[in-house]
């Protein structure tokens, strides 16, 4: 009987075996462990030439002697996909969207709403994302003014007020959504009072301003409309007289500074996030957000301000310049652009910084590098360049906190190695531990899909536009990126 057919005891002695299960005659005689194998795997030996195959390298081989530069990608199917789209001339096929994937919480809660307006003044309030503003003060400012009367105007800003403290305090829950509604309903009838005038616009801004806060701070199958809510803001702005609130309330100016930072921001996410059928928002005149009118400070007012500048050449510049003229006008604008945001009148960092000095230098970085890796090799300083990034990631650890997502998001893309990916994970996670701090999932998944493509794409030349657009434009949701 041949030994190949018998148990691995049998094989190992080169003696026959009859295969009687589970204990053959041989190993049962000489009271040994009968074994039984399928598949024995073990090593060939270097002369074993039944058992191995050896490829043998050609002397002629122009790889030899050298490193493999081959390395592992935290990739996934969909970024492979995605990798294809960018790289072939026309999209192999349509991609699902990336979704944030919300948690709800299933909780019936009954919290007083005193207790929530309470929890807002104290806690919630400090997590409203702006940029120069003490958030806790514009919490107090949407506090006096939801007290000012009992008419639906009033009634929706502290329904909104409750909404938002319901969100921060215990997540995404039905109390949340239930007061969110409600303050709509309300903020529908108080638009067509008759009494409708100053102090209720003012509401509206600040019910507007909040519910679109409630939309960003932790990201829903609704959080896609808080670019709505600023349109309404804006819509009702344009159609009162900012004198006339002024006079009402100087409150209103912390309330514009506040609609003013979300504006921007918001320009940059719908620039990247390409939709058909996307609005636009509402122009704004100038002379709303001017020094005369803005409590910011002026090196954050000229920031926000070189900011859209920033979004109109990158809109701009998408288009082809017709001539030759109009290429060399664009291509000195945007170096001049560059020149002012470096004048910016930014205290020079240093080891005793403190975190108010280190964020505003990272957004400056951060802007610069955006429009540096955006006008694609209209400004051609790589040195410079390198110092920038080496400042940021000076910077970035060196932070006991960021809550604003957009300096981190593009500081992001610039990563390269794991060890400055973790650098930015940790600086995320520092911030998230925070209670004044929203989520950053949505951030989070937009950065891990664009390593993925900065990865996939390291011997392909894919602008950095494209892989900017790509995966923001992949988004279930308008990203919110304040």
């Amino acid at each position: 009987m041949p030994v190949l057919n018998g148990c691995a005891t049998c094989k190992g002695r080169a003696i026959s075996c009859d295969r009687t299960k589970p204990t053959c005659t041989n190993c049962s005689r000489s009271n040994r462990k009968c074994q039984w194998h399928n598949l024995k795997l073990s090593w060939p030996g270097a002369h074993d030439r039944r058992r191995a195959v050896v490829s043998k390298t050609s002397p002629s081989s122009p790889t030899q002697g050298r490193i493999s530069d081959a390395r592992f990608i935290h990739t996934t199917y969909w970024d492979m996909e995605l990798y294809q789209n960018l790289t072939a001339s026309v999209p192999v096929r349509t991609l699902s969207l990336l979704d944030p994937s919300p948690c709800w919480n299933s909780s019936e809660l009954k919290t007083l709403d005193s207790d929530l307006l309470e929890y807002f003044c104290c806690v919630a309030s400090a997590s409203l994302a702006t940029l120069g503003q003490d958030a806790t003060n514009i919490g107090r400012v949407l506090l006096r003014s939801s007290l000012e009367g009992k008419t639906a105007s009033a009634a929706a800003l502290s329904q909104a007020l409750m909404a938002f403290s319901s969100l921060h305090r215990y997540g995404l829950q039905s109390q949340a959504v239930e007061a969110k509604i409600a303050a709509l309903g309300s903020l529908a009838q108080g638009s067509f009072e008759p009494s409708f005038g100053a102090i209720e616009a003012i509401q509206h801004i600040g019910t507007g301003m909040l519910l679109c806060s409630f939309e960003v701070h932790q990201a829903s199958c609704t959080s896609g409309q808080w670019t709505q809510y600023l349109e309404g803001v804006k819509t009702v702005i344009n159609a009162s007289s900012i004198q006339t609130l002024l006079q009402v309330s100087s409150d209103v100016t912390v309330l514009l500074d506040w609609l003013h930072y979300h504006d921007v921001l918001a320009r940059f996410s719908l620039l990247h996030w390409e939709k058909e059928g996307v609005r636009e928002l509402p122009f704004t005149p100038t002379d709303h957000f001017c020094p005369q009118i803005s409590s910011l400070p002026p090196p954050i007012l000229s920031m926000l301000d070189l900011l859209s500048q920033v979004w109109d050449t990158v809109s701009s510049s998408a288009n082809s310049p017709e001539t030759t003229d109009d290429v060399h006008d664009h291509k000195s604008f945007v170096k001049v652009l560059d020149w002012r945001i470096r004048s910016l009148p930014i205290p020079k960092v240093t080891e005793d910084s403190d975190d108010a000095t280190l964020m505003m230098k990272l957004y400056q970085l951060a802007v610069l590098l955006y429009l540096n890796r955006s006008s694609e090799g209209l400004i051609v300083q790589p040195m410079r360049t390198q110092e920038q990034l080496d400042q940021a990631f000076f910077i970035l650890p060196r932070l006991s906190s960021c809550r604003q997502q957009f300096p981190i998001y593009i500081i992001g893309c610039e990563s390269r190695t794991d060890e400055q990916r973790a650098v930015v994970l940790d600086v995320i996670h520092r911030t998230e531990k925070l209670s004044s701090s929203r989520s950053f999932k949505h951030c989070k998944q937009l950065l891990q899909a664009f390593w993925a493509q900065d990865d996939l794409a390291e011997w392909n030349n894919i602008s950095y536009r494209s892989k900017l657009s790509s995966t923001i434009g992949l988004a279930e949701i308008v990203p919110a990126f304040v």
